[in-house]
C-alpha cells in the first residue's frame, strides 16, 4: 500500500519532518503496517513458520513502552476486500509476489514471507494488555485519517499514503519512532514527563517546502505519482513533457517524476486544468475510463467522516445498520456479525468470502513441488464456506445448480509456483447429515451443542480427549486433523516438535521461577516472555498442580539450544519437508480458529504464541530424526520425573489413540539416507548432466536389445549458461544466490 518512492522523496528533504516528544496523548495505529514492521524490525525468524512467542514478547514491549509514556493506542485494522475490485490487481500481484519469495526460502535463499497467524497473535496480545482496537468493514486508511483528525492526534504507520492527508495532529512514520523511554525534566532535575522521541510530519511543512502546491492539490499530485488504484505507467507521456532544470535531473527516476508532477501542480492551479492537459497525451478511447479513475483516487483521501470514535464509546451502536458490511447477494447481516468483526473477533477470510465471494490464501514457505499447504484443511473452509451461504441463499434451493461466483467461493491458491483460481463448491451439512447453523441462530445455540457441532465438523470423538483440559481440546483437535489430512503425510517426528513445542511455550515457558535466581540466564529469559498470573493460572490448569522450580529450570536448560537459528550449508541444507508439514499444521490451526471464532468460541483456545515457535519446531524435528528413540530423549529433555513428561505422556498418548500409525510416513533407514545423501552431493556436483544421466539410463534396458532410444540433454547446447537452473526439491540444496 502507499505511493512508491514518496518516503524515500520525504527523508531526501529532512526539512518536512520535525522532531517530536510523543506523550500523553491519543494515537491511531495503523494495524496492519505495524505488525508488519514490528515482525521484521525485530529480526524475528520467518523461514521456519513463524517464531509467534517472540513476536508476542515485541508486540507487548512496543505497547508497554507507549503506555509508560501516557499515550493511548488505537489500532485499526484493513477490513474486506473492497467490493468494486478496484485494487483486485494489486492484490493478486502481490499474492503471486510472495509465492515467488516464498520459493526462494523454500530453495535456502534469502527473502521475507510473513507468518500467516501474525495478525491473530497481535490482535490476542492486544486483548491481553488491554490495547482498544477495531476492524474497518474495508480498506483502512481513510477510517484512520478521519478518526485521527477527529481526536486531533497523531497517526502513527509506515504507509505513504499518509503524507498526503491533512491530519491536524500530524503523521509518525514508524521508521522515525524511537520506542525507547526518555524522562524530561525540568530546571530543577525533578521529572516531569516521560516520552519517546519521534520525527512527526504535517501536510503544512510540504506547502512550504514546494510553494507552488497547495494542500487541496495533494491528493491530485498522490494519483499522478501512481498508487494501488491506477498505475503511474499510465501517466508516463504526460510526465515526460514537463521540463526539468538540470539540476533536479540528478535525482534517481522516481525523484525526478515527483519534481515533474510538483513543477505540473505549480504551473497549473485547478485539478481540471491539470485533466485537460493530461487528456491530450491519452487516446480518446481511453481517456474516460482513465478520469474516472483518477476522481475516485483524489476523492479516497478526502473522507472526512467515520463511526469508529462511536464504536469505541459504545460497540453496541456498530449494527448492520451503521457498518457497510451486506453479502455479497446484498442482504444485510445480522447483528452479531458485524459487532463481532469490527471488534476483531472475526478474521477477514469469513468477511472476505460472505462481502465478495472471494478468498485469497497467503502461500507460506512450504515444498513448492507438493500441493499447497492449505489443502490437507479444504474441508474445513467448504464447511466455513457453506454457513456464510447458507444466510445469503437461504431461500434458495443449491441443488443441480450451475457453479458460477453467486453460488460458490472463489478461492485463489498456490499450485506449483503460480496463481491457481477455483470456484470451492461450499458444503451444507456434514457427514452424519447434520444440517450446518444459519447466521441467524448460531448466538441462540447453546454452548455445548456448538462444541458437538465443532468436534463434528473436525471428525473428533470428544470422548476420547476428556483426559485433557479444556483449554487443549482444540489444540489436541486441531493436531489430530492435521495428521489424518496432511497431503503428503507428515512424519512422526512432525507430530513430537508440535507437542513439545507447546509445553514448552504453553508451560514451561511461563512458570513463574522468580525465586530461583542463581540459575542459567539464558535458562531463566525463557527467551524474553514474561510471566503473568494468568499464564500461571493455566500452567496449573493444564498440569493440575504447581510445578517445582528445580523442573522449570532443568527443562528450559536442555531445550534452549533448539531455540537458535539454524545454519545452512552444504552438510546442513535448508529441508524445505520439515516446514512444509508444519506449514500444513498452521493452516489447520488457522481454520479451525475461524472455525471456533464463527461459532462464537465454543472453546477457548490459546493463541498462536503458546502453541508454535517454528524455529524451535524446525530444529528439533531436525534432531529427531537422528535418534534412534525419539520419545526416549523427549522425556531426557522434559526430565524424566518432570511434571512435564508426566504430562507429555498423556498430551502424547490422547493424540496416539486418534491417530494410528498409517497416518504418518516412515522413516529411511540410517542406510537409506546416507545413500540419499550421497546421491544428492553426486547431483550437486554435475547437474548439468544429470538429467541426461538419467533419461540415458531410462532406456538401458531397450539399448541392451539393440532397440532405438534417444537420448535429451536437460539443456541448450548452444548457451553455456542454460544448465544454471535452480533445482526446487524437497531437499533442496542451498544456493550462493540471496533475495532480499
Amino acid at each position: 500500500m502507499g505511493i512508491h518512492g514518496l518516503t524515500s522523496f520525504i527523508y531526501d528533504n529532512p526539512e518536512l519532518l520535525k522532531n517530536y516528544e510523543l506523550h500523553d496523548t491519543r494515537v491511531v495505529i495503523d494495524g496492519n503496517n505495524l505488525y508488519h514492521y514490528l515482525y521484521y524490525s525485530s529480526h524475528v525468524n520467518h523461514q521456519y513458520g513463524g517464531d509467534y512467542d517472540h513476536f508476542a514478547n515485541q508486540v507487548r514491549q512496543f505497547f508497554g513502552v507507549l503506555q509508560e509514556c501516557g499515550i493511548e493506542s488505537y489500532v485499526i485494522f484493513d477490513g474486506a476486500y473492497e467490493t468494486n475490485d478496484r485494487k483486485l490487481r494489486t492484490v493478486l500481484a502481490r499474492a503471486k509476489e510472495r509465492i515467488h519469495l516464498a520459493a526462494f526460502i523454500s530453495q535456502g535463499m534469502k527473502a521475507k514471507v510473513l507468518p500467516i497467524l501474525t495478525h491473530e497473535t497481535l490482535v490476542n496480545v492486544l486483548t491481553e494488555l488491554n490495547v482498544r482496537h477495531a476492524t474497518t468493514s474495508f480498506e483502512a486508511d481513510n477510517e484512520i485519517a478521519a478518526l485521527a483528525s477527529e481526536w486531533e492526534c497523531p497517526v502513527i504507520s509506515n504507509d505513504s499514503d499518509f503524507y498526503i492527508f491533512n491530519l491536524t495532529g500530524g503523521f509518525i512514520p514508524l521508521d522515525c519512532l524511537s520506542v525507547h523511554l526518555h524522562v524530561k525534566k525540568d530546571n530543577s532535575g525533578k521529572p516531569e514527563y516521560k516520552y519517546v522521541e519521534a520525527q512527526i510530519y504535517h501536510t503544512d511543512n510540504f506547502v512550504k517546502c514546494f510553494t507552488g502546491i497547495s494542500k487541496d492539490n495533494l491528493p491530485l499530485f498522490a494519483t499522478l505519482l501512481g498508487n494501488d488504484f491506477i498505475d503511474s505507467r499510465v501517466f508516463d507521456p504526460f510526465l515526460a513533457s514537463v521540463k526539468l532544470p538540470m539540476e533536479q535531473l540528478n535525482s534517481c527516476k522516481r525523484h525526478i517524476q515527483i519534481q515533474r508532477v510538483l513543477l505540473c501542480l505549480e504551473d497549473t492551479s485547478t485539478t481540471q486544468k491539470v485533466l485537460q492537459r493530461l487528456s491530450r497525451h491519452i487516446t480518446k478511447d481511453k481517456w474516460e475510463a482513465i478520469e474516472q479513475l483518477i476522481y475516485n483516487s483524489v476523492s479516497g483521501y478526502c473522507k472526512t467522516y467515520t463511526n469508529l470514535a462511536s464504536h469505541f464509546g459504545d460497540s453496541s451502536l456498530i449494527t448492520h445498520s451503521n457498518s457497510s458490511l451486506v453479502t455479497y447477494g446484498g442482504k444485510a447481516l445480522p447483528n452479531w456479525f458485524p459487532m463481532a468483526f469490527h471488534k476483531g473477533q472475526l478474521p477477514t477470510l469469513i468477511a472476505n468470502a460472505i462481502v465478495s465471494h472471494r478468498v485469497i490464501l497467503p502461500t507460506q514457505v512450504e515444498s513448492m513441488k507438493q500441493l499447497s499447504a492449505y489443502t490437507c484443511c479444504a474441508p474445513l473452509r467448504h464447511i466455513i464456506y457453506g454457513i456464510l451461504l447458507l444466510h445469503d441463499q437461504c431461500d434458495k434451493s443449491y441443488e443441480g445448480t450451475e457453479l458460477n461466483k453467486d453460488t460458490c467461493i472463489e478461492e485463489w491458491n498456490r499450485e506449483v509456483k503460480g496463481q491457481k483460481r477455483l470456484l470451492v463448491k461450499p458444503v451444507f451439512s456434514l457427514t452424519d447429515s447434520k444440517p450446518l447453523p444459519h447466521l441467524d441462530s448460531i448466538p441462540e445455540l447453546p454452548i455445548e451443542e456448538r462444541r458437538e457441532l465443532l468436534m463434528c465438523m473436525l471428525e473428533c470423538d470428544k470422548s476420547k480427549l476428556t483426559d485433557l483440559p479444556d483449554e487443549l481440546t482444540l489444540v489436541c483437535a486441531a493436531i489430530i486433523y492435521w495428521v489424518k489430512h496432511a497431503q503428503p503425510q507428515v512424519y512422526y517426528r512432525h507430530l513430537v516438535a508440535v507437542l513439545v513445542s507447546i509445553i514448552k511455550l504453553l508451560i514451561i515457558d511461563t512458570a513463574d521461577v522468580s525465586s530461583s535466581h542463581n540459575v542459567n540466564q539464558d535458562a531463566q529469559t525463557c527467551d524474553g516472555k514474561n510471566s503473568s498470573g494468568d499464564h500461571e493460572f493455566i500452567m496449573i490448569s493444564v498440569l493440575g498442580k504447581e510445578c517445582p522450580s528445580r523442573h522449570v529450570v532443568g527443562a528450559r536448560s536442555r531445550l534452549h539450544k533448539f531455540t537458535a537459528t539454524p545454519t545452512h550449508n552444504a552438510a546442513h541444507q535448508f529441508d524445505a519437508s520439515i516446514v512444509h508439514g508444519f506449514s500444513q499444521f498452521q493452516a489447520c490451526l488457522r481454520e479451525i480458529m475461524y472455525l471456533n471464532k464463527l461459532l462464537l468460541v465454543p472453546y477457548t483456545c490459546p493463541g498462536p504464541a503458546y502453541i508454535f515457535n517454528g524455529t524451535f519446531a524446525y530444529q528439533l524435528c531436525r534432531e529427531l530424526r537422528t535418534r534412534k528413540q525419539p520419545d526416549l530423549f523427549i522425556l531426557e529433555l522434559l526430565g524424566r520425573s518432570s511434571v512435564f513428561a508426566t504430562f507429555y505422556n498423556k498430551f502424547h498418548a490422547v493424540v496416539l489413540e486418534n491417530t494410528p500409525s498409517e497416518f504418518f510416513l516412515q522413516e529411511n533407514s540410517a542406510r537409506s539416507r546416507k545413500k540419499e545423501k550421497k546421491e544428492r552431493s553426486a547431483k550437486a556436483s554435475n547437474p548439468v548432466c544429470d538429467s541426461a544421466r538419467i533419461k540415458d539410463e531410462s532406456h538401458s534396458t531397450s539399448r541392451s536389445k539393440k532397440a532405438k532410444s534417444t537420448i535429451k540433454i536437460a539443456c541448450e547446447v548452444n548457451n553455456k549458461f542454460s544448465g544454471l537452473t535452480i533445482e526446487d526439491d524437497t531437499d533442496s540444496d542451498v544456493s550462493d544466490m540471496e533475495m532480499y
